[in-house]
Parts: C-alpha cells; sequence; structure tokens
C-alpha cells in the first residue's frame, strides 16, 4: 500500500475510579490520508470536509481495540499527551465516524472515516 502520511490518534476511554474522560495517544508513521478540511466541494458541502484513512498492518503495530467512533485523529506525528479534546484546540483534528477491520486481501489495513 502507498503511505503518504504520518497519523496521531487519541483514544478516549473512561478511567472506573475517577469516573473521568483519559485520552491515549497512538502515533502511526505509515499511513494514507485522503481529504480534510476544503479539499474538495465536488462531493457537496457536506463531505467537503471528510478524511479518509488507512493504516496498513504490514507497517504498523495496530490493535483494533484502540480504535473507535469519536477518537480524534490529527495528520502528522505530535509528541502531545492531552487531559482533554480542547488541548488540541491549535490543531486540525478530525473525530472518527466509521471503522473498518479490512484484515482480507494482499494488503489489510484499517479504514477510518472521519469529520
Amino acid at each position: 500500500m502507498i503511505t503518504n502520511s504520518e497519523l496521531t490518534l487519541y483514544h478516549k476511554s473512561l478511567d472506573p475510579i475517577t469516573r473521568t474522560e483519559t485520552w491515549t495517544r497512538y502515533n502511526y508513521s505509515k499511513i494514507w490520508w485522503f481529504g480534510g478540511k476544503g479539499a474538495s466541494t465536488n462531493k457537496g458541502y457536506d463531505n467537503a470536509n471528510d478524511v479518509q484513512i488507512r493504516i496498513p498492518y504490514n507497517q504498523n503495530e495496530i490493535d483494533i481495540n484502540n480504535i473507535a467512533i469519536g477518537d480524534i485523529v490529527i495528520q502528522g506525528n505530535l509528541n502531545l499527551n492531552i487531559n482533554k479534546q480542547q488541548d488540541l484546540k491549535n490543531y486540525q483534528v478530525y473525530n472518527i465516524t466509521s471503522i473498518k477491520n479490512n484484515t482480507f486481501g494482499s494488503e489489510p489495513h484499517v479504514h477510518l472515516s472521519g469529520k
């Protein structure tokens, strides 16, 4: 699979003791990124800011359990831990809206969609 970028994913979970949100950061160095804010209005205004991401299994260590709808993705490799989503106000963030675990074929990968 052709790769063209890096990805930082923030996975949200609930701390069972404090009952607060926690964010765990995962960095992926070889991913395929397409779209983004204002990328194209040919898809209509509703979809103009959508992003499509593919994370190949053969080029990254992936645990599909660490990816969920509502998690945050940012293009690039950030070395920043966060306590809340607002900590990323200076970055273009996308929330994951769809996850497909494509483990078949010659290029197994995780396909994410985001807005």
